[in-house]
């Protein structure tokens, strides 16, 4: 499903509570559970898990993906998506990229409330007593991560 004069391909982002998102697209940048992975048009076929981090597609132009929108956003966003995600998969074949993350966040639709929000609950969480060790490690990369997210969204 490619279109070899525009190279864009097809990109689906699900977390547990749907699509978020369903595009054409030019590139993806995930972040995998050991570093940030690029994909474009053509990628080789390949499984990977998902890390912490954001996400980064770049959507066609618009008269590429004619009725193919940002799945919850309405209308198509004429420069990149940005996207929270917390582990999960993606699965890259035949000029598709799905990717089916434990949690996910649309970022251009959230707000630093929303942000400080989450760090409070990760807060919280991570100082419970009775996490285990490893969950712990987890929940402490996702507050600093968050923390990041949110000065970057103040000082925009």
């Amino acid at each position: 499903m490619t279109n070899s004069e525009d190279k864009t391909f097809h990109c689906d982002l699900i977390d547990p509570t749907g699509k978020l998102l369903a595009c054409q697209a030019t590139s993806v940048v995930l972040p995998a559970h050991d570093g940030q992975l690029g994909i474009l048009c053509d990628h080789m076929p390949m499984l990977c898990q998902l890390g912490l981090g954001v996400m980064k597609v770049t959507p066609a132009p618009a008269d590429s993906y004619q009725g193919t929108t940002p799945a919850r956003g309405g209308e198509a966003n004429q420069g990149d998506l940005f996207f929270f995600i917390d582990g999960g998969s993606a699965l890259v074949a035949q000029n598709t990229v799905t990717v089916i993350a434990y949690d996910a966040l649309a970022l251009q639709d959230v707000k630093v409330e929303q942000i400080q929000s989450m760090i409070d609950k990760t807060a919280k969480n991570a100082a419970s007593p009775s996490l285990p060790a490893i969950e712990r490690i987890h929940e402490n990369e996702r507050l600093r991560a968050l923390q990041k997210l949110a000065e970057s969204r103040k000082s925009q």
